[in-house]
């Protein structure tokens, strides 16, 4: 099912789009702010299509996805703790539909996913300036210069993550998973600007706010991140090998980032140091397959497996886990084998689609930078998903979301310009126009 053109949706559709351009520059650091924002923009979206929206999620199955997850709640071991976990999904269900309707609507369609692209990459930017001060700062050598200074209190009483930096996110790996979908978003920028003559003389911000992502990743000491980063590398130099330029830009950041490992370790840990704890998350992992066949229709509840696990089978020294570390097993465990193999089909055929629309339908370049970097994005945050849930932080769950219901639009912009062209009726066929 396709999102249709919506009655009188074009009155306002560019204070709808600056507004959501807004609160993702926000979104970093005005959390509330940046909420309030695209909750206006749900809320006019639903107002003005919500027929369209009601049925995309219906077609898609992100209704019965719901309602499984309605069901599990309902039969939870923790009713209260699942009904609370469970706005992690079900609202977000509404926005990627939101997001997925309302996008083909606007005048520029492609010229605004260009915009949001932009505004997301450049808002990290004093993101990562924090995170390369803060990993200076806990470093033994800044410790010893500026550990007593008054001034630098407050960041030295923050949790100890050792050298990891977290910046305004909290947990060192909130950042690495922020970072590695607008990482995925800069290299679609890198190749849209490079393409443009009119724009290459911009496309040196653009490369170099992306590389400064790159050091914010290795900045947070997260394993994952640095390991997502090479794999978004090669998996954009496959989605466009006319961009092969990027592609060895691409190795030679990942040579970098492997020698970098072995001189000074990782976020402040030796390489040894580092992965020593990857047993750790296996034996994490087995706990939540242990769970699964006791409550293998709807699961024990969302949010209950740090409920159930016995600490004594897996001692974590004055701590506790919160989850399982993967998104699949948790889902599995939490909400049941049909609830995880019901999410992982849509969301994967919705992925699956952009990615054959990128590689089946002639696009213009532009098109195909954009579509290729929100790809690489989302399939970021996808691959963080195998090793850890950062999706508690609401800013993260928003930003796959928001990527997730762009590459619906794509796809559905794709299409619907082909069919345009075939039938000689261009004024529907809309693609990208210099920002």
């Amino acid at each position: 099912m396709e999102p249709t053109r919506v009655k009188g949706f074009g009155a306002g559709s560019l204070a709808l789009e600056r507004l959501v351009l807004a609160s993702l520059v926000a979104l970093p650091y005005i959390v509330y702010g940046a909420i309030a924002g695209l909750g206006w923009f749900l809320l006019v979206s639903l107002h003005k299509g919500w027929r369209a929206i009601g049925r995309l999620l219906y077609a898609q199955g992100w209704l019965w996805l719901a309602l499984g997850l309605g069901v599990s709640v309902a039969l939870s071991l923790a009713p209260g703790e699942s009904a609370l976990q469970a706005l992690n999904f079900v609202p977000f269900f509404v926005f990627y539909g939101a997001i997925a309707v309302t996008l083909p609507q606007f005048h520029q369609p492609w010229a605004t996913l260009h915009n949001w692209a932009v505004a997301l990459l450049v808002a990290t930017v004093p993101v990562n300036l924090a995170a390369i001060a803060e990993f200076y700062l806990r470093s033994p050598g800044g410790l010893a210069r500026w550990g007593s200074y008054p001034g630098l209190a407050w960041l030295y009483q923050q949790t100890d993550y050792g050298q990891r930096a977290s910046a305004v996110f909290g947990h060192p790996n909130a950042l690495a998973n922020y970072l590695v979908i607008v990482f995925g978003l800069g290299l679609g920028l890198c190749a849209y600007y490079l393409n443009r003559p009119e724009l290459r003389a911009k496309s040196v911000w653009i490369c170099a706010a992306t590389a400064l992502v790159l050091v914010g990743i290795y900045c947070s000491g997260s394993r994952n991140g640095l390991l997502i980063v090479g794999i978004q590398l090669l998996l954009f130099g496959g989605l466009l090998r006319p961009y092969r330029y990027i592609f060895w830009a691409g190795l030679g950041a990942i040579a970098l980032l492997i020698i970098s490992a072995l001189v000074w370790g990782v976020g402040g840990r030796t390489l040894p140091e580092a992965f020593a704890t990857a047993s750790l998350r296996l034996s994490v992992w087995r706990l939540a397959l242990e769970m699964i066949p006791q409550h293998p229709w709807f699961g024990t509840g969302l949010g209950t497996f740090k409920q159930l696990y016995d600490p004594a089978d897996f001692p974590v020294a004055g701590d506790f886990l919160p989850h399982a570390h993967n998104l699949w097993l948790m889902l599995a465990a939490e909400a049941g084998i049909p609830v995880a193999l019901g999410f992982t089909g849509i969301v994967g055929w919705v992925m699956g689609r952009g990615t054959f629309t990128l590689g089946a339908v002639p696009l213009p370049p532009d098109a195909m930078a954009l579509l290729a970097g929100y790809l690489t994005g989302f399939g970021g945050t996808t691959a963080f998903a195998i090793f850890d849930l950062a999706f508690y932080d609401g800013r993260i769950n928003i930003l796959g979301w928001l990527l997730l219901g762009c590459i619906q639009a794509m796809a559905y912009l794709t299409l619907s310009a082909k069919s345009a062209s075939r039938a000689g009726d261009q004024s529907t066929a809309q693609w990208p126009s210099p920002p």
